[in-house]
Parts: C-alpha cells; sequence; structure tokens
C-alpha cells in the first residue's frame, strides 16, 4: 500500500470518528431575542414538555411512560437530576446500574422527545431535603450553608458537578443528542436574602455548569410569577422563566417575566396539573377543564405561542426514603426547630397519567387539545394490574428483639454520654430506638421532657408483668412531658422525611432527625444513652428506586435474633398493655397466575410504619423498600407495588409502630386509593 494510500484511510478514519463523537454537525438550539423565540437549527421553535422524575419510576417503566408522554402530543420531557439519589453514602454515581440517568435520556431519545435536565443543585420537588444528600448534614453548620456561596458548600457541589456533568456532553443538541437546556438551581429568588453573596452563589454555580457544559447551551432558571422573585432568581448569563397554575391570565403572568427578560421567548418550565399531598390533609385535584383551559391559554399566548412543561405529566411514588416534608417556619417550637409536614409516599399529583402510569380522562383531553399543536401517536396499553387478596402476616420480631440484635451487629449501636441525632451516627433514613435509664436521684414518677427529636416520638416503659405502657407525640404538637413509673426507658424515633423547603437556612439541628436536644427527668438532664439503628440494621440506606438489600439478608436477620431469644429464654416474650412496635412479614403465593402485574397494597387497619417486598427467587433475590404508609393519617389508604418487583413468590413486610388488626391479615388490590379519608389530628 502506498504512502498516499495509508494517508488516506488515515483521514478517512479520523472523520468517521469525529462523526460519531460528535454527531451534531450543525444542529444547534439557541435563544433568538430578536424573533422571540428559541431558535433549533436556525427555525423558531416551541416546546410542549412534561415532566417526570426517573427517580420516582422503576426503570422497567422508563420507556412505557415515556411513550405515553410523546403519544399525547408532547414534544420534550424535563426532569431533575437527583443528588441524593446518585450519591446517598458520598459516593457519586450518576451512572449505576439501578437508577441510571444516562439510560433514561437514551430511552427519551428513542421515544421521539427532547429532553430539560435541572440538575440544581437544590430541586425542592417534595423530595427529601430538597435533593440534597443528608450526609451533608454531618458537616458542622452546613445546614446553614445550603445553597449558599461558602466554600465548604461549593466545594461538594463542585465535587458532584464534576462527575455528572461531563457525562452528560455527549447527549447535548449540539453533540447529537436530545438535550436541548439545562436549568440551574431552582426558585432561587425564593431563598432569602437577596444579597451580593446570593448572587454570588448562582454565578459560581453558572461557572461550574459552563465549565462542563459550555457557552452555548441555553441555562435556564425558574420562580414564582412576582417580579421580585424573577429578579432575585437570576444573574447574567441564565434566561429567566416562570412556574404557575392553570387559574388566572397567561398573559398577567407572562408580564412578570418581561420584568427580568424584556426579550426573547415566553417560558412557564412548571405549570401545574395538579398539586403536592400531605399526610393527614385532604388529596389535591386540579379539575381537567381548568387545566385544558390554562394550558390553552399558555399555548396560544402571543403570536408564536409561549413554551411550557407540565408539572407533572407523571409523577410516580416517593420510594423508599424519598418523600420531603414542608417546614412550617412560621411555627417555630424554638428558635432552633419547627414544625414539619410530611409528604406522603404516592406522588400521583392529580397528573394526566397517574402513579402507576395509567392514562387517565385527563391524559385524553390533554391529548385532545394538544393534538392542535404537534402530531399525537396510538397510545400504549396500560399495564397490567392484579389484587393478591389476604395476606397473613406474622409478627416475626418486636422492637425490643431488635434492639438487642443491634446490639450484635457492627455499626448499628451507639453509645454516648447524651443523645446524638440519628445522622451524627451515621444512619441517614428511618427508625432509631434510644435506651436510658433514670439514675436513683431522680424521683418516681418522674416527668420525662423530650422536646427536641424528628419527628414522632414512642416513649416505652415496661412494668410488672411485661405489662407495656406507650406514649406518643409529634413535633407539630405542643410540647409534651410524659410522666413515667419506670426506670428503664426505650424512646423510638420515626423521622417523616428531611425538609424539602430549604429556603431559609437553618442549623443542622433544624433538619436533623432523632433526638437532637437534651432529654430531662424531673429537670435533671438523663446522660449514658445508647441507641440502636433500626432503620441501617433492617433497610440500608441506599437507591430509593431499587434492590436494596437481597431476601437471604433478611433471613439472616431472623436466624440471628432467634438464637439471640435462645440466650434469654425459650420463647419470645409476651406483653401486655399497650402496642409494642414490631416486624411483620407475610408469604404472598400465587402471583405465577399474575406474574410481572402491578398490585396496590391495602393497609387500612394498620396504624403508621414502612414496608418492604423482597422476591424470593432463589437465584436473584432481592428487596425493595416501598416507602412509608399511614393510613391512621390519610388520604392514602394503598400503596403501589410494581410488578417487577415480585418473582412468583415473595414476602410482603412491615415496620408497623402503632397498630395491628386483631386478624393480621394485610390485602392488595387491582385499583389505587389515594384520596381515601385523613385525620389532620393524628401528625
Amino acid at each position: 500500500m502506498t504512502t498516499r494510500e495509508y494517508l488516506f484511510l488515515f483521514f478517512l478514519f479520523i472523520t468517521l470518528l469525529s462523526e460519531e463523537v460528535c454527531g451534531g454537525e450543525g444542529r444547534s438550539f439557541q435563544i433568538d431575542y430578536e424573533r422571540d423565540c428559541f431558535s433549533k437549527d436556525g427555525e423558531c421553535y416551541r416546546y410542549i414538555a412534561g415532566e417526570m422524575h426517573y427517580f420516582r419510576v422503576p426503570p422497567h417503566y422508563w420507556r412505557d411512560r415515556l411513550l405515553k408522554m410523546r403519544a399525547a402530543g408532547f414534544t420534550t420531557v424535563q426532569t431533575y437530576i437527583a443528588w441524593n439519589v446518585h450519591a446517598p453514602l458520598g459516593e457519586y454515581d450518576p451512572a449505576s446500574d439501578l437508577i441510571d440517568v444516562i439510560q433514561f435520556i437514551r430511552i427519551a431519545a428513542e421515544a421521539d422527545l427532547t429532553v430539560i435536565i435541572r440538575p440544581g443543585p437544590y430541586l425542592d420537588a417534595e423530595w427529601d431535603l430538597g435533593g440534597f444528600p443528608v450526609w451533608l448534614l454531618t458537616r458542622p453548620h452546613m445546614g446553614e450553608q445550603l445553597r449558599s456561596n461558602s466554600t465548604e458548600f461549593m466545594r461538594a457541589v463542585g465535587a458532584w458537578y464534576g462527575v455528572l456533568l461531563p457525562r452528560l456532553v455527549p447527549y447535548l443538541y449540539s453533540n447529537g443528542g436530545p438535550i436541548i437546556a439545562v436549568q440551574v438551581e431552582n426558585e432561587a429568588g425564593g431563598s432569602p436574602p437577596c444579597d451580593a453573596a446570593h448572587f454570588d452563589y448562582l454565578e459560581q454555580l453558572r461557572a461550574l455548569y459552563v465549565k462542563h457544559l459550555g457557552e452555548e447551551v441555553v441555562y435556564l432558571t425558574v420562580d414564582g410569577d412576582r417580579a421580585r422573585l424573577a429578579k432575585c432568581g437570576n444573574v447574567e448569563g441564565l434566561y429567566s422563566t416562570l412556574n404557575f397554575g392553570a387559574e388566572g391570565s397567561a398573559a398577567k403572568k407572562f408580564a412578570v417575566q418581561r420584568v427580568t427578560e424584556p426579550q426573547g421567548p415566553y417560558v412557564c418550565s412548571a405549570f401545574f396539573s395538579g398539586w403536592l399531598d400531605h399526610w393527614g390533609f385532604p388529596f389535591n385535584r386540579v379539575s381537567t377543564e381548568t387545566l385544558v383551559a390554562g394550558l390553552k391559554d399558555v399555548l396560544e399566548f402571543s403570536d408564536r405561542g409561549a413554551s411550557v412543561s407540565m408539572y407533572m405529566f407523571h409523577g410516580g411514588t416517593n420510594f423508599a426514603w424519598g418523600q420531603g416534608a414542608r417546614g412550617d417556619f412560621n411555627k417555630q417550637i424554638s428558635t432552633n426547630y419547627t414544625r414539619l409536614w410530611g409528604k406522603m409516599t404516592s406522588y400521583d399529583y392529580d397528573a394526566p397519567l397517574s402513579e402507576a402510569g395509567d392514562t387517565t380522562p385527563k391524559y385524553m383531553a390533554i391529548r385532545d387539545l394538544l393534538s392542535n399543536y404537534n402530531t399525537i401517536k396510538p397510545v400504549p396499553a396500560n399495564t397490567t394490574k392484579h389484587g393478591w387478596g389476604p395476606v397473613e402476616m406474622r409478627r416475626i420480631f418486636d422492637i425490643f428483639d431488635l434492639v438487642r440484635l443491634a446490639k450484635e451487629i457492627s455499626g448499628t449501636f451507639v453509645e454516648s454520654k447524651f443523645p446524638m441525632s440519628m445522622e451524627e451516627m451515621g444512619q441517614l433514613h428511618g427508625p432509631v430506638a434510644y435506651q436510658v435509664t433514670l439514675p436513683d436521684s431522680v424521683s418516681l414518677p418522674a416527668e420525662i421532657d423530650v422536646s427536641l427529636y424528628g419527628d414522632r416520638v414512642y416513649l416505652i416503659t415496661v412494668g410488672a408483668n411485661n405489662m407495656v405502657k406507650v406514649q406518643m407525640s409529634s413535633r407539630n404538637r405542643a410540647a409534651e412531658v410524659f410522666k413515667v413509673s419506670q426506670r428503664d426507658l426505650l424512646l423510638l424515633i420515626d423521622e417523616n422525611g428531611h425538609s424539602n423547603s430549604n429556603n431559609v437556612r437553618y442549623s443542622n439541628q433544624m433538619y436533623q432527625k432523632g433526638i437532637v436536644g437534651n432529654v430531662t427527668a424531673n429537670g435533671q438532664v438523663l446522660e449514658d444513652w445508647s441507641a440502636a439503628l433500626i432503620g441501617k440494621l433492617l433497610i440500608p440506606d441506599g437507591p430509593f428506586a431499587g434492590p436494596m438489600a437481597g431476601s437471604d439478608r433478611l433471613r439472616s436477620i431472623e436466624s440471628m435474633v432467634n438464637a439471640l431469644r435462645k440466650k434469654i429464654s425459650s420463647s419470645p416474650v409476651k406483653y401486655s398493655g399497650d402496642f409494642v412496635p414490631g416486624w411483620y412479614s407475610g408469604e404472598v403465593r400465587g402471583l405465577d397466575k399474575a406474574r410481572g402485574a402491578d398490585t396496590f397494597i391495602d393497609n387500612q387497619g394498620w396504624g403508621k410504619g414502612f414496608m418492604w417486598v423482597d422476591s424470593l427467587d432463589i437465584t436473584n433475590p432481592q428487596a425493595y423498600n416501598l416507602g412509608r404508609y399511614w393510613p391512621l393519617a390519610g388520604p392514602q389508604m394503598r400503596h403501589y407495588c410494581p410488578g417487577p418487583w415480585l418473582s412468583e413468590t415473595g414476602n410482603i413486610n412491615l415496620l408497623e409502630f402503632e397498630r395491628a388488626p386483631s386478624e393480621g391479615l394485610l390485602t392488595s388490590e387491582d385499583t389505587p386509593l389515594v384520596d381515601g379519608p385523613y385525620d389532620t389530628t393524628q401528625i
């Protein structure tokens, strides 16, 4: 072969390689300020997006939900990227086998959708700690530094972005991928104070994005439809957009955008299809008629129409520890603590596509409207649903068994002079059981004051003849003083999610869980504490929508507790009096009749706790955390369980805190129930 032929083949190879890597020659997505529109490949463009969060939907169903989005006439999917999903324990893994955001982006492109990503770092999203990983709270004073330009906080953000953002570069629109825009932060205008340090924070964030993604990317911000919010949430180089609901005039709302953006496209980055829901309050709905009329008003606003993203198109589920909580900063218990309302496990949101991915009348009405603006496609069939019927739940262990077990397992038992918060002890989510013995200097009966804790306390004592007394209170209630006649105390603390409303910076103590202050008996501060990390023992911190621990591990726990019992007595202790919190498990049979079918587990008759399922498939034993249940508070009574998470036979497990039905049965149905009765006094 001649030198000329070698050179020809070499340059041909380089050309082909360049095309494969870049793949976006001639592609561009920009803001055209002269024509007041987005410019896609030189043409004015208006996107109609639907919001869907990959971490709230089992990966098995991503394609189904995205195809339904495109079938309804949407052009684009918008999603947050949650820092705490990919780095729950401090390890950065944005492309894990369980929750691969890159794969989600690929599937979106295959479904003929472009993509807008919202990597925060703050999300809100009704998600635990607003998307921040809880391990940040183990660093001194970090609660006061969230969403700020502090060196330590920005160093953590920079490390996270240094892993995440480079992986997104090949998927930018200019590189041949589907990502057309990137949102920086979220509703930053609502995070006071609106001062130089705040704007420096936004400028540092923008600099990180530009460092990894480049200057040519369209960077957006979003704030509520008030001028002061829009002004405070934006800096040069970021394009300001709004969020608002379906009621009211689009013209009046978009007038606010013109305060910060005199020219450019009109954009509503979060057009609310429904609303968020809390335990103990009624389920929120937005009527189909109101939503369709409001969306039409937005789409037909101005000569070119506005771009819009519907929040939510498909809400999904707050699996595991995903649910956030709303801090009521106007009703503080003290200068260091506040009331907190936990979000429901279901994130149905009254969206067009239901929590389980089913089309609704709202979906069909939206599809009819969007058919006037975009092409629509055939709608994929809904997934199969199946009810198990009743399952007999066997009480395996009580809370005292689990405390004994924690003492035997490294990393799940902590001793300290004063009580430590859950996060300080190395557990990021779930219940903690504290124990302390009243000294002889405290006379009985004694008054116990445990005023700083997150978020629900069960003070348990055992008297003569194993008579149990349980006293309960909540951080949302007026301070209560417990009266006890026993010296050995067990304080079980259950948390209802970290605040996602991080627009006010407070101390770590405000955000942390477990006991976060001293406990007194007759005014004397109690010392010499121990704590069993029950959440870490049963369900390790990890992915929000993936296998958490093999069922073989759970069987191992059962064997260990049974062995410990034999050291103490030949059979489990039988208690009388109040209900003792405990672990229940029941085997679900006959799943081969509806293999892979979704179901809705009905917790009515039970009280409050968390729930997980584990597959008994010996070739691939896995367990999945379905999240919290609380039928005593409502309104959610049934909990979505994806069919792929169970094999032909599986176990359903409950850690129950407050009550169990006398017959010990748990059922599942083929229909949801998220808008049942509610009782605000329970929270």
